[in-house]
């Protein structure tokens, strides 16, 4: 299982089925470790992700910026980002996991349509192939936040792939900051440290 959508698909099945527990619902008004986030705001915000995705569009002339010039439009906009979860979170509150689910839905169906190499997305034109990682480093990265929010409970799993394709896609955007391959060990602690859920002394970090 190595297709990026195939893979995304899997991973956000595997995170859904998680959110379904009756420990992670209890838990929903709980600060969750992004700062001024609660646990229920860090779901919802799976599902801004999903919107974005319905937002984007097949562009096939466009002129691609890099994967790392995609990531690197989040810190700019991340009041916007905040607010926009928030309004949702609220608005779904009464059945979040049903919204998501609804959300989902609508995303990956639009996803498949998505057929052109260069699309573009909310922070501009970019390769198919790397808007899908985008998708992919944001369930992997948030879901590694749940885990960490809700350290009593076993934790969402992350499929290996998964893993795989977003430690390498942020080695490639550190890669073209820096102009040579992270010293870091490839998984999970290197994507906490290139998503800034580590500190790191490194100029380079966080990439997003």
């Amino acid at each position: 299982m190595s297709d990026p959508v195939t893979v995304l698909k899997a991973q956000w099945q595997a995170l859904r089925t998680w959110l379904a527990r009756d420990a992670v619902d209890a838990r929903l008004d709980r600060t969750s470790v992004l700062p001024g986030w609660t646990v229920a705001e860090l779901i919802a915000h799976n599902g801004r992700s999903f919107i974005a995705t319905e937002l984007t569009v097949n562009e096939p002339h466009g002129e691609p910026q890099s994967l790392r010039s995609y990531l690197a439009h989040y810190g700019p906009a991340a009041t916007e980002i905040a607010d926009a979860t928030r309004t949702l979170a609220a608005e779904i509150r009464d059945d979040l996991l049903g919204g998501l689910d609804e959300l989902s839905e609508r995303a990956f169906a639009h996803l498949d349509s998505l057929t052109a190499p260069v699309v573009r997305g909310l922070r501009g034109c970019i390769t198919r192939e790397d808007f899908v990682l985008t998708r992919l480093i944001e369930v992997v990265v948030h879901a590694d936040d749940l885990a960490r929010s809700l350290p009593e409970i076993n934790p969402p799993p992350l499929l290996d792939a998964a893993v795989t394709l977003v430690s390498d896609a942020l080695a490639r955007a550190y890669a073209e900051v820096t102009g040579s391959a992270p010293s870091y060990p490839p998984g999970l602690p290197w994507i906490r440290l290139a998503a800034g859920r580590q500190p790191s002394p490194d100029p380079a970090l966080p990439l997003l």
